[in-house]
């Protein structure tokens, strides 16, 4: 079951809004949140697949929970709503790439809709057997957009891309660059699209070719010292045998 987060101080909202979108129960279920340290917490333990949230709220506010989500959980879209919005708002929300910006009152009919549209733009497709750095270079060179959940065992990391170019990556504790280069030592990958890019400051510097490049390099040193560590040790013979 999918899971939608709805974020406000308003309990009123909060009520109106799982109240109108209960007949929608069997597509997506409704789970709510005060603040957004509250909401934090539910991302952090629950599959949550679209936040939708208000600006203007006590303890977090939504400015700092889409930061935190963005850095945190770029996987995870996020849609804003506010009584409140003007230019600067709108201004400040371009600078974390969110997709969907609502204004109150609300209108239920379209709010409705864009969950779906958000909830159905999901994975296009999964890939097995390939290598992960051609595929990086066909994405760049087909310029496109999405999202690449990598998979080996059990790791799992995101590759972000925008019009081709790589903007972030993130598996574990690792980012960026380091992120990327642990990724391509991976064997045996399963490649997840999703066609969008939910992480769209670019953070990553160096082109793409020589990311793959340092990566495989990486690849090879690890491989080399995994192989001699294999091998293993003839006895020393000692000196009665000589």
């Amino acid at each position: 079951m999918r899971n939608v987060l709805i974020v406000d101080d308003d309990s009123v909202t909060r009520g109106l809004l799982s109240k109108v979108l209960k007949p929608h129960s069997e597509a997506f279920q409704v789970l709510t949140a005060p603040d957004g340290r509250e909401a934090l917490k539910i991302i952090q333990t629950q599959k949550i697949n679209l936040v939708i949230t208000d600006l203007q709220m006590p303890v977090m506010d939504g400015f700092e929970l889409l930061a935190r989500i963005s850095e945190y959980h770029p996987e995870v879209p996020v849609f804003i709503m506010t009584a409140f919005g003007d230019s600067e708002v709108k201004s400040r929300l371009e600078t974390f790439g969110s997709t969907k910006y609502f204004e109150k009152p609300l209108n239920i009919d379209i709010i409705t809709e864009c969950i779906y549209e958000e909830l159905n733009s999901g994975a296009e497709g999964t890939l097995k057997g390939i290598s992960l750095s051609s595929f990086l270079q066909l994405i760049e060179m087909e310029k496109k957009t999405c999202t690449l959940t990598i998979t080996s065992k059990d790791k799992s990391g995101n590759l972000y891309f925008y019009k081709g170019d790589l903007m972030t990556a993130m598996t574990g504790d690792l980012k960026n660059d380091a992120a990327t280069y642990e990724l391509l030592c991976w064997d045996g990958v399963v490649i997840e699209i999703e066609n969008t890019c939910k992480k769209k400051k670019k953070e990553i510097k160096p082109p793409l070719m020589t990311i793959l490049m340092e990566g495989l390099k990486i690849k090879d040193e690890r491989e080399h010292k995994d192989k001699e560590k294999r091998v293993p040790l003839r006895p020393l013979k000692s000196i009665q045998d000589k």
